[in-house]
């Protein structure tokens, strides 16, 4: 808890000129930090926050998967906030493209200044909302919207979940200390380090594009694309069934190349080249048939 709340004040600092009205919570147990927010929201409570949470019970994830995020083992926390996304070319669907973006692109920061002039290992995106490092899967991101009192017309409010691996999570899963530093006995990795690194860069990356969008972002995270020239599963429709349906025959199969100006995944199919919204798919490489591991975010 005393990492979390000095990681808090460190935030607060750092984001006050983007976000003056911005409030930051640290819980030493919850079931789940985005749905605390969403009933907060839902209350009326919407000015900007940021949640975080010493030990989560009950994460969840895409699919209704569910988690127990144990203290020291992960960093979980939410951001809630009201945005217009219906303004926003790709809407909630880009959003989470763009998340994963600036989530990366501070790990990778805050890891290249512990290990001083070793870069760290360059942390690649699954399509749509997981951080992989070597192909296994370092973190997960989860987006929900709800219509709440007080916002704006147009608006809902908006909450960003993000649950990151310190440790190792099961056989496919990595942790950002064992995966990226090099000397782990001599940089030992908090959750409030990486906190600290991560929530200032999720918000003003959230503020961006609420204006622009995604196709500024879109050379960026093709960078950092894990799936862009792999061959891969798709299964279509697999939103309300969960795993169950991920353990059936791919609706389709492909091979992935890169994502357009709205964050949309495209893969040349047997009948041509298919684009894919997050509501529409599940994705995976075709070399892997087993259920990733879940990191669900909040």
């Amino acid at each position: 808890m005393i990492d979390l709340n000095t990681a808090a004040e460190q935030i607060w600092l750092e984001t006050q000129a983007d976000c003056p009205n911005i409030s930051i919570e640290v819980l030493p147990e919850t079931d789940s930090t985005n749905t605390q927010l969403l009933a907060r929201g839902r209350a009326g409570d919407t000015a900007p926050m940021l949640l975080a949470a010493h030990r989560q019970t009950a994460g969840r994830g895409r699919h209704g998967r569910h988690w127990v995020a144990q203290a020291g083992d992960s960093l979980t926390f939410s951001l809630g906030l009201a945005l217009d996304l219906d303004l926003v070319p790709g809407g909630g669907s880009a959003l989470s493209l763009a998340v994963g973006l600036a989530i990366a692109e501070a790990l990778d920061d805050g890891l290249a200044g512990l290990q001083g002039p070793t870069p760290a290992p360059t942390i690649t995106l699954k399509w749509p909302n997981d951080l992989w490092w070597q192909q296994r899967k370092l973190g997960g991101i989860l987006i929900e919207a709800t219509p709440a009192p007080g916002v704006l017309p147009g608006q809902r409010w908006v909450v960003i979940g993000v649950g990151i691996n310190l440790r190792p999570q099961g056989d496919q899963a990595t942790g950002l200390a064992h995966a990226c530093l090099q000397d782990l006995s001599a940089t030992p990795l908090t959750a409030g380090q990486v906190w600290a690194w991560t929530a200032p860069k999720l918000l003003r990356a959230v503020h961006r594009f609420a204006l622009a969008g995604f196709a500024p972002l879109q050379a960026a995270y093709a960078r950092r694309d894990a799936l862009a020239g792999q061959d891969v599963a798709l299964w279509q429709g697999a939103g309300g069934q969960g795993n169950a349906l991920l353990r059936g025959a791919p609706t389709d199969t492909g091979r992935a190349d890169g994502v357009d100006q709205q964050g949309a995944l495209l893969v040349h199919t047997g009948t041509g080249l298919q684009r894919w919204t997050t509501g529409d798919v599940s994705v995976r490489l075709a070399a892997s048939s087993a259920p990733s591991p879940t990191l669900p975010p909040a």
